[in-house]
Order: structure tokens, then C-alpha cells, then sequence
């Protein structure tokens, strides 16, 4: 990290470094990263895809890995030589290889040994002659038969408790294509070991069939399963997953925007709850005063677990999250303290649309003067001086600068004070029409498609890359655990810890995306302020870090002892696994 030394202070260098840090001010304490210290502009990611989420032990894993510049997007021009390697479901290392980039991109293909032990497994890719920020991707091994009809069950809620009514909803459709009206269901509840509900639903012509029950009142364990059987014709599928119930206890986490709760100012909360296998659990509750009782907000649950709500709170006064439902949950979650003064900063809209300007407004009391900083990673790409000690409404000009943008409240000694992440939606979209040389095809055929990539209905030159795997194996995962695309590999996932559901996010058609994107960014608290405490955060958040910052350092700032390899199915590197669109 590069720290701004003033001129009176160069003297004190001969005493150290330590010496010197404990007689700086604040001002150079809070010395942002800078693109050198970064390891420079030259700074790239990788994202990476495998043709599919599940293999049987003896098929072969695809797998390609696109090279982009970290902050323009733009395909990686140079040569890089990268290794790979993949890790079983107990964390040993099962293969190693290395792969070269042709055109920005890698390819790599491992051959599952037959025998080769089911579960999770985790390809990994690091740079080590570059340094650049290591990237994975999670796969699946175990015995499956294609589905002949392919399935998803959602639950209304991610949520349950004892006593409560449980609403679940089977999509299908056949394989080859259609929707099998007509087809008669049976669902089968069963919770601790025993049957609960058996409740029977046709499909409909939208392919979906809702069934409803009730949880017993009194559960030992919680553990419960819903089983749908489905009867097309004479084809006999069955469709399975795990209810989402909780006893007494899950896990929350609050963030308020911008950092701190402040007295006096209005501000959001937002927060993140998960059971304690860390799925996300749908909540409605109340806050309330601590000492009075006194209801002060209500609650609710949006996406993944994760919801916001209002609250301005009052000096000396303690918050704390009641649960309603589930029902049994009797802990109270206890919000962070009031601080008398600081800063909040809030986003005008959920996502900033293309081109538009980014509204913020900012509370301030008791900090005196503030300036606010608009930057992509490092870069600082707009910045305004508020005029008013109690705040305002701020307008900035990002210019070109998209994706995930970090909003920073400064004080006038330069501290950090409140940070968001904000969105804002890319300008230049490509669109990607494919067009097969004939409707239909019969098994063994050659097939042929023709990529024509355009922007703004002109024709523009892009690289392209495809994918062909049996959909029916796709739909053996479920939605939200599935691999995102890759709009949003690229735009969201670096910048978060964690990310299911992928599918929503960017998408314009639901109406609930940019809600969703609002609250993933968040709850992301802990990369508050990551850019004045490099070291630190790189400490803390490993290999996340290294992805958030898009560092690039010839050598990795946490080395750990490297695990013994097993020789069993060596993987073959690939390369020119895409294709440029004339």
C-alpha cells in the first residue's frame, strides 16, 4: 500500500517505519491504494466455466477460462501461462496442470478416473509467474441418469417453523421439449423420518402444480424432505429437496448503509439471514427499542435472505430484530450501537441506469466539512466537496465507469466515514444471435451454427465462446446453486463473497432484479473500506480480496503449505477455445 510522506516528516525516515507510522497524522494513515500499489495498470481476471454442474466418474471435464483486463473488460492481449488445479471434496489435491492463453482465453479438459470418489469438487487457477488474483469453480461428481423430464422445486418462502404452512411449487417439462399437461403428481412430506403430508396436484399448461401443508407443531430435529413422484404417460420421474426449516436459532447479519447507525440520521439497514447450514431463511420481524418494546420498524425478508428497512435512530437508545416468523424463534438480534456522530450515505435508485448520473444523499452531524469520492476499484472516477456540515443531496458524473462502483463519505482530514457499493448499468451492450442450419437432428449428425454479434443493431467484431451439454443435466442442480452467466461473472462476482441465485441479478425481464442487486451489494460489509486498509483486508479476506482489488503481485500474500497430490486422472490444457466474430 503507498503512503503519502509530507516533507517535514521525510526526516524521521532513518527511524524506521514504525517509528514513523505512530507520528503520522490521520490524513496519511488514511492514504488510499493506489493503481501502483496495486501491482499497476496492467491488471486482469479470470473468469471461469465448465461445460456442465455434474459429471459421472469417467466422463470428461470441460473446462475454459476467459482473461479480461480488470477495469476496461476488454479481452487480456498478452500471454499467460496458468496453473490449474482441482481439489476433491476433503480438500486434496487430486490433479495439477498448466494452460496457455490464445486470444484471452485457456482451455483445460481433466478425465474423471473411474472409481473417483463423489462429491465436491473445486478447479482452482492462480498466476504464480504473474501473481494475478487466483479464480475457481465448484463441480460435482457422482452417479446420475439423465432425466427424461427435467424439474425444479421452489418453495414459497426460505423459511420454516413448527406450526407453520409450507407451499411448494413443482416446475417440469420434458426433455425433448414441451410441458406435460395433464400429468398427475404426488408430493410426500416427510419430516424427522416421518410422513407428514401426501398431498396429489395435476400439472398445468404452464407446467407447474402448488402443493400446501402444515408442519407439525412440535419437531425433534427439524429435518424434513419433500418428495414429488410424476406420472407422464408411462414415464415415472421423481423430484426431490430439502425443507427449509428452522429450530429456534439462524444467523443475521446487519448492515447499516454506509457503515454506522448515527443518532438523529435517517438511514437503511440492511441485513442477511442464513440457517446454520448457510442456506438463506425468509424472515418477517420487528425492530424494536430494547428497553421501551416499542416497535420502531417492520421487516421482512426480499431475496436470498436478505431485506432493508428504515430506521432513524436516537442517541443513547438500543435496537434490536425481532423474528415473527419462523415461528419459535425466540433470540432477539441485537442492532449495532448508535453512534452520536458520523456520516450515512444512501442511493437514490437500486441500480443507476445506463449513462445516467449517480444520486446519492449524505447525513452528516458532528464531523464538520465532508467530500465524497465515486471509484472503480482504485480509480477515482468523480468526486464533489458537500457544502453543508449536516449534508445533502450529491450528483456524480462517473463518466464511462460501470459495474460496481464504490461511493466513499470523507472527512476533511481525508478518514473514511460511510461506504456503499452502487450499480450502475453498462452502455454498451452486445447482442449475440445464433443460428442453426436446420430445426431438427438426429443423434451422431453434424450440426452447424452460425454467431453474429452486433451493438445498436450494427455489426461489431467480438470474441466468442460456446457451450453444448445436455440441458435435462442442467436442471439436476437447482437454480440458485447453478454457475452464473456470464454478464454476471463478470460484472457481480468478483465483487462479492458470495453469489447464488446468479440468474436474477442481471436479468430485465424480472421485475424483482434490481431490488436483488441492491440488497447483494448491501450485505457486503465486509469490504467496507478496503481501499485505505490494503494489507489488512488482503489479511483477512484471502483469495475474495485479491478478486475485489484485481491485485497483481508476483507473489501471493498468503502462502499456505501445499497439500500432497494425488496422480490419478491428469487433465490435459487446452487451447483456442474461442472464436472471433468477423
Amino acid at each position: 500500500m503507498a503512503f503519502h510522506v509530507p516533507l517535514p516528516l521525510r526526516a524521521l525516515l532513518p527511524l524506521g517505519f514504525t517509528a514513523l507510522l505512530v507520528m503520522l497524522s490521520p490524513r496519511v494513515l488514511a492514504a488510499r491504494a493506489t493503481t501502483r500499489s496495486l501491482g499497476g495498470a496492467n491488471r486482469y481476471l479470470t473468469h471461469v466455466t465448465t461445460d456442465k454442474p455434474l459429471y459421472r466418474p469417467g466422463e470428461q471435464v470441460l473446462v475454459r477460462g476467459l482473461v479480461l483486463e480488470a477495469l476496461s473488460r476488454k479481452p487480456y492481449a498478452g500471454s499467460l501461462q496458468a496453473q490449474l488445479e482441482v481439489r476433491g471434496p476433503k480438500g486434496d489435491v487430486v490433479t495439477t496442470s498448466t494452460a496457455s492463453t490464445a486470444d484471452a482465453v485457456w482451455g483445460y479438459a481433466w478425465p474423471i478416473p473411474a472409481g473417483q470418489p463423489g462429491g465436491e469438487y473445486t478447479l482452482r487457477v492462480t498466476y504464480p509467474w504473474t501473481g494475478a488474483a487466483p479464480a475457481e469453480r465448484k463441480f460435482d461428481v457422482r452417479a446420475y441418469r439423465a432425466p427424461r423430464l427435467k424439474s425444479q422445486i421452489e418453495f414459497l418462502r426460505d423459511g420454516y417453523g413448527p406450526g407453520d404452512t409450507v407451499t411448494a411449487t413443482l416446475d417440469v417439462k420434458r426433455a425433448e421439449g414441451g410441458v406435460p399437461e395433464g400429468a398427475k403428481v404426488t408430493a410426500n412430506a416427510l419430516v424427522d423420518g416421518a410422513t407428514v403430508a401426501q398431498v396429489p396436484c395435476t400439472v398445468d399448461a404452464k407446467g407447474r402444480c402448488t402443493v400446501r401443508f402444515p408442519l407439525p407443531t412440535a419437531m425433534e430435529r427439524g429435518e424434513g424432505t419433500l418428495a414429488f413422484t410424476i406420472e407422464d404417460g408411462g414415464v415415472v420421474e421423481s423430484a426431490a429437496k430439502t425443507i427449509p426449516i428452522l429450530l429456534q436459532t439462524l444467523d443475521l447479519a446487519l448492515y447499516p448503509e454506509g457503515g454506522d447507525l448515527v443518532a438523529g440520521l435517517a438511514s437503511r439497514v440492511y441485513f442477511e439471514a442464513r440457517t446454520p447450514s448457510r442456506k438463506p431463511a425468509d424472515l418477517v420481524g420487528r425492530v424494536v427499542e430494547v428497553d421501551s418494546g416499542r416497535v420502531v420498524a417492520r421487516v421482512r425478508s426480499e431475496h436470498e435472505g436478505r431485506g432493508r428497512f428504515e430506521l432513524t435512530p436516537q442517541a443513547g437508545v438500543r435496537y434490536a430484530l425481532r423474528i415473527d416468523s419462523p415461528s419459535g424463534i425466540q433470540k432477539r438480534f441485537p442492532l449495532p450501537e448508535v453512534k452520536p456522530t458520523g456520516a450515512v450515505i444512501r442511493v437514490r435508485e437500486d441500480v443507476v441506469p445506463a449513462g445516467r448520473l449517480v444520486q446519492l444523499a449524505v447525513g452528516l452531524s458532528g464531523v464538520g466539512r465532508a467530500s465524497v469520492t465515486l471509484s472503480q476499484r482504485e480509480v477515482r472516477v468523480a468526486s464533489a466537496v458537500i457544502g453543508d456540515v449536516k449534508g445533502g443531496p450529491v450528483t456524480l458524473d462517473p463518466g464511462e465507469a460501470d459495474g460496481v462502483l464504490v461511493a466513499t463519505v470523507w472527512d476533511h482530514d481525508g478518514r473514511p466515514l460511510a461506504e456503499r457499493l452502487v450499480f450502475r448499468q453498462p452502455s454498451k451492450e452486445l447482442t449475440v444471435e445464433l443460428k442453426a442450419d436446420r430445426e431438427r437432428y438426429v443423434p451422431g449428425g453434424p450440426v452447424q451454427l452460425t454467431a453474429r454479434t452486433t451493438r445498436g443493431g450494427q455489426p461489431v467484431s467480438a470474441l466468442v465462446m460456446l457451450t453444448v451439454t445436455d440441458d435435462a443435466v442442467l436442471e439436476l442442480l437447482e437454480k440458485r446453486d447453478q454457475a452464473p452467466q456470464l454478464p454476471v461473472m463478470v460484472l457481480l462476482e468478483p465483487e462479492v463473497k458470495e453469489l447464488a441465485d446468479a440468474q436474477l441479478y442481471l436479468d430485465a425481464k424480472n421485475p424483482k432484479s434490481k431490488l436483488a442487486v441492491d440488497l447483494l451489494l448491501g450485505t457486503q460489509g465486509w469490504r467496507r473500506f478496503a481501499l485505505t486498509d490494503t494489507q489488512g483486508f488482503l489479511a483477512r479476506h484471502g483469495d475474495a480480496a485479491m478478486r475485489v482489488l484485481a491485485v497483481r503481485w508476483p507473489q501471493e500474500p498468503v502462502r499456505k503449505p501445499r497439500p500432497s497430490v494425488s496422480r490419478a486422472g491428469r487433465g490435459v490444457a487446452m487451447a483456442g477455445w474461442g472464436r472471433r466474430s468477423p
